[in-house]
C-alpha cells in the first residue's frame, strides 16, 4: 500500500481543500482512490512531491511524517 501518497493526499486535502486534491489529480493524473493501492515507487513519489510542492507552495517533506510528540 502507498502510505506516502495517502499521506501527500491527506496533507493537500487538509491544507487546500478538494480543490487542491483535484489539482493533485490533475498534475499527477492519478485520483486518490488508485493512490492508495499502489506502491510506493521513487519516481512517482517525487512526481506527487513536485505536484504536492506546486500546489502548497512550499515543501510537502514539512509535513510527512510529523508526529505529535505529546504524552498519551
Amino acid at each position: 500500500m502507498a502510505e506516502q501518497l495517502e499521506q501527500i493526499y491527506r496533507i493537500i486535502e487538509e491544507k487546500t481543500g478538494f480543490k487542491g486534491r483535484m489539482r493533485l489529480v490533475v498534475k499527477t493524473g492519478v485520483p486518490k482512490s488508485l493512490a492508495i493501492s499502489m506502491h510506493d515507487d521513487p519516481a512517482v513519489m517525487e512526481k506527487f512531491k513536485i505536484a504536492a510542492n506546486d500546489i502548497l507552495g512550499r515543501d510537502i517533506n514539512e509535513f510527512l511524517n510529523v508526529r505529535q510528540t505529546w504524552p498519551l
